[in-house]
Formats: structure tokens, sequence, C-alpha cells
């Protein structure tokens, strides 16, 4: 798995669907080499909110959203579309300087439901 920002997979504990979606997503992300992460909706009120009952959820980046049942092919060959997506973003990111790594920093930000703040730690 490289160091680049991936998919995020919202789950609940003792959720069927969660862990069959969960166990597709780890296989399909170190296949692709795309990062995976795990949330727990119920450790933070606003994505419980947000998700209610609707889980799982996989976010992948370039947009992409899966939900519920997903077979092996659908979240497997949305992997792939994610790699070539921040494959680009990668090939992009010299020529336009910073600009599309901030703008995936942010989506990913977005997504984790951590807001638009400053990145790397840093205090206005």
């Amino acid at each position: 798995m490289t160091g680049q920002a991936g998919a995020v997979l919202y789950t609940r504990a003792g959720c069927p669907l969660c862990f069959a979606l969960g166990r597709l997503a780890a296989r399909s992300s170190r296949r692709h080499r795309v990062g995976l992460v795990e949330v727990d909706v119920d450790a933070d009120p606003a994505l419980a909110a947000r998700y209610g009952d609707k889980v799982p959820v996989l976010v992948l980046p370039g947009g992409r959203s899966i939900g519920g049942r997903a077979g092996a092919r659908e979240v497997d060959e949305s992997f792939g579309r994610a790699a070539s997506f921040l494959s680009d973003l990668e090939a992009v990111a010299p020529a336009a300087g910073r600009s599309a790594a901030r703008r995936l920093i942010t989506w990913l930000r977005r997504e984790l439901g951590m807001g638009e703040g400053r990145t790397g730690g840093r205090r206005p």
C-alpha cells in the first residue's frame, strides 16, 4: 500500500453487510494499492446522524460511492478506477503545483467529516 490517499469505508460494529464489504474493499485496496480507512459511524455523533442506518458506504477517490450489498467485481472495478484517478492526480501535481494535492486533501477532510480547515496541523 502506498502512502497516498484512499477510500473511506463507513461502517458500524455488528453489521454483517459492513463486514462483507470491508473484506471485499480490503482485498481490492491491496490489489490496486489504494489506501483504505474504516470509520465507525457510531464513534462520531455527526457521522451517525449523517449515515443513520445507511451503512456500509464506501467512498472512493474520484467521487464514486458504493453502498449496501456490492459484488466483488463492482468493488474491484471501482478500486481500479480510483487507482487511475489517483495516478492521474500524481501526474498533474508537479505541473499544477500543489493545487491538485490540496483539492484531494480538502475532499478527504470533507468525507471524513473534518471540515475544510487548514492542513498540516498549523494554526492560523
